[in-house]
Parts: structure tokens; C-alpha cells; sequence
């Protein structure tokens, strides 16, 4: 008599294919190709996206990352400056997580999907005063521009 195969629940048998696609050198690059793809006068000149500013009219700490982002994957420094200052921080953050995590990924599996957790930089990150900073950064760069918002003396 032949032995039954047992049978694995399909959500179980995708779950790992679905934390692969999940990873943060995935992710990255996935906001990096979306920043160079986007064309900056849709960016510039199109809906407004923040849900803050639309609810209270003021503009949010990370108000003009966006612009900031799309600018500076297509060569416009001073732009890219005007808009979010950390923007250029927040890219080469972003390509440094994906080089990390693709390389980490790489060398535990070469030629396939990685044993590793996907999220282990990440977690990594969030034990160091990294995220603090940046939300340090972040206000204090707000508390700034915020004033200046209100005069009319800047635009984001």
C-alpha cells in the first residue's frame, strides 16, 4: 500500500516565498526604481499625498521627502536640498540596507532564496540609537521649517 503524501495548507507553503519578498534589499530598491521612474513634474506639480497636511494644513516632519526622493534619483541635488535636506541621508540609507541585506541574503543561499530571517538588519537597526536620531533629526529639521512654512517664507 503507498504511503500518503502529507498534504501541506497552501498558505503554509507560500509563507516562505512571501517573507523573501518582504526583505528589506527588496523593498529598497523597490522605493529606489519608484523614485527614478517617476517623473518629477507629476511629483512636483501632482495630488497632494501627505495625509497630515491635508487634515490639519500644516505640513508633516517628512512633508517633502517624496519630492525630495524623486529629485535626487534623477540628478537634482539642490533640488532634492530645497525640498527635504535629509532626503540624501534617507537614499543613501536606503542603498547601503539594500547592499547589506542583498549581500547577506547572497552569501546564505547563493543561487536561491536565503535562510535568512528577512528582517534581522532591521531588527538589528532597532537596537541601535539609529532610529532615534533620525526621528531627532527629523523634528528638530521640522521645528525649522515650520516656522518659515507659516511666514510663507518656504514651500513644501
Amino acid at each position: 500500500m503507498a504511503e500518503a503524501v502529507p498534504r501541506v495548507p497552501l498558505g503554509d507553503a507560500l509563507r516562505p516565498l512571501a517573507e523573501q519578498a518582504f526583505r528589506p534589499a527588496l523593498i529598497g530598491m523597490a522605493g529606489l526604481t519608484a523614485g527614478a521612474l517617476l517623473p518629477p513634474d507629476w511629483v512636483l506639480h501632482g495630488p497632494q499625498l501627505c495625509i497630515f497636511k491635508l487634515m490639519s494644513g500644516l505640513p508633516c516632519p517628512g512633508c517633502g521627502l517624496t519630492r525630495a526622493v524623486v529629485l535626487l534619483m534623477h540628478g537634482d541635488l539642490t533640488g532634492s536640498l530645497y525640498y527635504h535636506p535629509l532626503a540624501v541621508f534617507l537614499v543613501l540609507a536606503a542603498l547601503l540596507l539594500v547592499a547589506v541585506d542583498a549581500y547577506a541574503w547572497w552569501r546564505a543561499h547563493p543561487g536561491g532564496l536565503a535562510a535568512t530571517k528577512p528582517s534581522w538588519l532591521l531588527e538589528w537597526l532597532s537596537k541601535t540609537p539609529a532610529p532615534w536620531v533620525l526621528i531627532g533629526l527629523m523634528l528638530a529639521l521640522w521645528a525649522v521649517r515650520l516656522p518659515l512654512y507659516l511666514v510663507g517664507s518656504w514651500v513644501y
